[in-house]
């Protein structure tokens, strides 16, 4: 009867830990190592206990059999010899790279195999176990050695176990339950040599089992359920802006087409409607390049890749080239736009400028945008206090009396692709960008943005970026970038430009001044025509990038490296390479100026003026 109850004791816990994992084992995936190991722990458990239950039925009034109850005891015994590997595996598995970790898996192979030497002796000499005359299974004097073989193994796991704690405390509790799935075969050997009778394996290693799921395997599958709803959400936000931006991206890019095709079909009948024409496209060519500047930016500063750059400037000269523009962005929507400094001790400061004009921009742009024909737009800036470190703490406050934005809204106002209407209702343009791309600027410059807004009422941004002060008094004005080119007249250019509409656009517009361009089309043969007597009559270099063959940054290396006259010319990479990064390489390679692609011709011009009056 004992023994009965002893298999069904041993075939319950099998069942427990068949159906442990039921309700989740389609969210396992034997692709995935820690759920492998578990997987494989889990089925050989269940093989240990059927084995451990067959042995206690094959003992039992219902099957008494000497012959059979000594093979069931070596089965047994060699399942239990075994099972330690299955526990070190999965340990293993779980606490990932360990350093010794063969000589964990020596010991223990080393082991196993003394265990399975004493039971295959033990069919000759009968000194583990043996079948008395009456039926019963009975202990010889070398059984010890079998448990003590086993309990050594489970002592090396859970010294394993018990350095990985003390390694590693970033997921204490799950590795303290690690341990005590190792401490659970321990208690149950000793458990065993108190209560022979019990089939106490069978229970400590369903105990085993339980502790491992409950704490480290539910863990897992929870963390990967969360991970396939980030996933997922992740999808659907990437679904919403491939839809947002067909929609914003397409709208400049019609209107380019359109007034495209209106102007060929207008070209010699009416040069009113051309020029018109003319000017819708390039205000939507600005707009397109807007969004893909912001989609850009955004995607760089995620990834951690933007670059500060370090200007040297005067505080009120913050909105310089900013305050033409938006004016008269502002007179256009019939918005009025006012700029003004408060107190400020410290004029001279260290910052990037050009990023803080990327800022500013966004936040007039869209107070000009959201507010009706007839409002006001009101730009402050103010000196609110002065670091420790040698930085002062400047802030912008941007109000407008528009239409403002509901409470809910701005809960996600800054996060990308937002807008509380879209464009498509409420008729006003954008990407959901700009917001989030000046957030994530500021505080990258380590600076805060904040909001306050009512509905019907208008909005007050309040942006705080501390600016490093100037020990002395360096600033040059910015230039207003006009449009005059004459300069350029009779002077020899040097292009040096892969993409041929490029070449003819660039020649179109410095010919038309009357200046000599002269094309290269890779670095190369650049580099071969600066190494010609003809050389030294260039003024100046426009240099692309990426090039095949040669790219300008190694084109520029080697004219510089030349020592001739002409290897002193001064040379402006002309590239669609857009980022901080880039500028400081072409700068380091010898190069004097940077343009970026599409070129803006005031900024072409303000940039070749430096290097040729």
């Amino acid at each position: 009867m004992v023994n009965l109850l002893y298999a069904v004791a041993a075939f319950t816990c099998a069942l427990v830990v068949l159906i442990l994992p039921a309700r989740t084992r389609r969210n396992l995936s034997k692709g995935q190592p820690i759920d492998r190991a578990f997987l494989r722990l889990i089925d050989w458990t269940v093989i240990f206990c059927c084995a451990d239950g067959t042995w206690g039925l094959v003992a039992s009034d219902l099957i008494m059999n000497d012959h059979i109850l000594f093979a069931a005891s070596a089965i047994f015994h060699s399942f239990a010899a075994f099972t330690p590997l299955v526990w070190l595996y999965f340990v293993i598995t779980y606490v990932g790279k360990i350093r010794y970790r063969r000589y964990y898996f020596l010991i223990s192979l080393i082991l196993f195999l003394a265990e399975m030497v004493l039971v295959f002796t033990n069919f000759w000499d009968r000194q583990v176990f043996f079948v008395n005359a009456d039926g019963e299974y009975q202990t010889g004097p070398l059984r010890r050695y079998l448990f003590y073989a086993q309990y050594l193994n489970y002592v090396t796991i859970a010294i394993l176990a018990f350095f990985r704690i003390v390694r590693n405390d970033r997921r204490n509790s799950n590795y303290l339950a690690v341990l005590a799935f190792v401490a659970a075969p321990l208690g149950a050997g000793f458990f065993q040599l108190l209560y022979p009778d019990a089939p106490a394996y069978s229970i400590g290693y369903m105990l085993g089992c339980c502790i491992i799921y409950s704490f480290v395997v539910t863990d897992i599958i929870n963390a990967r359920t969360m991970e396939n709803i980030s996933m997922s959400r992740a999808n659907e936000a990437k679904t919403a802006f491939l839809n947002s931006m067909s929609h914003d991206i397409r709208t400049p890019l019609n209107a380019i087409t359109g007034f495209n095709n209106v102007a060929l079909g207008a070209l010699g009948k009416d040069d009113g409607k051309v020029k018109d024409c003319l000017k819708k496209i390039a205000q939507s060519s600005d707009a397109l390049l807007t969004i893909i500047n912001d989609i850009l930016e955004i995607s760089r500063i995620e990834a951690g890749k933007i670059i500060f750059s370090e200007d040297k400037g005067n505080v009120r000269y913050s909105f310089v080239n900013i305050d033409s523009m938006m004016q008269e962005i502002a007179r256009t929507s019939g918005i009025s736009l006012s700029f003004s400094f408060g107190k400020i001790e410290d004029l001279y400061v260290i910052c990037d400028f050009a990023h803080c004009g990327r800022v500013f921009t966004n936040l007039i742009s869209n107070a000009i945008k959201y507010t009706p024909r007839g409002g006001s737009v009101d730009v402050h800036c103010e000196q609110t206090g002065r670091r420790s470190d040698g930085y002062g703490l400047y802030t912008y406050t941007f109000k407008d009396n528009g239409i403002g934005m509901s409470d809910e809204f701005q809960k996600q106002l800054f996060q990308p692709f937002s807008r509380e209407r879209t464009s498509t209702v409420s008729k006003i343009q954008g990407t959901g960008l700009g917001l989030a791309l000046s957030k994530n600027l500021v505080e990258s410059m380590g600076g805060t943005i904040s909001c306050e807004s009512r509905q019907g009422k208008g909005s007050t941004f309040t942006v705080t970026l501390p600016f490093r002060i100037q020990e002395g008094q360096e600033y040059v004005v910015p230039q207003t970038n006009p449009n005059d080119m004459e300069f350029l007249r009779d002077r020899k250019i040097l292009l040096v430009e892969d993409n041929e509409l490029n070449r003819e656009i660039a020649n179109a517009i410095l010919g038309e001044i009357g200046a000599h361009v002269t094309d290269a089309e890779d670095g190369s043969q650049a580099v071969e025509m600066m190494k010609s007597p003809e050389a030294d009559d260039f003024d100046l270099v426009l240099m692309d990038i990426q090039m095949p063959t040669m790219d300008g940054i190694e084109a520029t290396r080697q004219i510089r490296a030349l020592g001739t006259k002409a290897s002193r010319i001064p040379i402006v990479a002309m590239s669609a390479n857009a980022f901080e990064e880039d500028r400081q390489r072409a700068f380091a390679a010898g190069m004097n100026g940077y343009i970026t692609k599409p070129v803006d011709l005031s900024i072409l011009t303000s940039t070749l003026k430096k290097y040729l009056i």
